[in-house]
């Protein structure tokens, strides 16, 4: 019969050889895990950036051009949804890259000028005399208005 002292330093050094190669496999699968993030990122750009400069064509008559945080300057909207970079491959494109918006130029062109006081605006008000009137149809305002439910849609 074997000694108890024998049997535990027996078992001691079992589960420490098995700890090393459990340690051993663990490195190798997080190289493995940092190899395939670096080729992803490499075939896979990150997405925008708030600096990025967007090409519009709304409604097929007016090409302006954006920064992408004037459009994502309100969290949970559908306009931050929509252009916060997840979707720039996926989203419908003129024949010259133009990213399309398919709304009314003139009202779309309210919420940008309205967008663009906002942002300049060190306070984030805009004065009420310069807020786009409730007039124009409600696609415009849903772009903005409309909040994402919590966590979806967010970077």
């Amino acid at each position: 019969m074997t000694e108890p002292t024998e049997s535990i330093t027996d078992a001691v050094t079992h589960l420490h050889n098995l700890l090393q190669t459990k340690e051993k496999e663990l490195k190798e699968r997080e190289a493995d895990f940092s190899r395939r993030v670096k080729l992803f990122e490499t075939t896979n750009p990150a997405m925008g950036s708030d600096n990025d400069i967007l090409q519009l064509n709304v409604g097929g008559r007016t090409n302006i051009a954006v920064l992408r945080n004037l459009l994502t300057q309100f969290e949970g909207s559908m306009l931050e949804a929509k252009f916060s970079g997840r979707w720039d491959d996926s989203m419908e494109k003129d024949r010259d890259g133009n990213i399309f918006v398919d709304q009314d130029p003139e009202n779309f062109m309210l919420l940008i000028n309205y967008l663009r006081m906002r942002m300049n605006n060190q306070l984030k008000r805009v004065p009420s005399v310069h807020r786009p009137k409730p007039t124009y149809d409600a696609g415009i305002l849903q772009l903005v208005a409309w909040r994402l439910p919590p966590k979806m849609g967010r970077r």
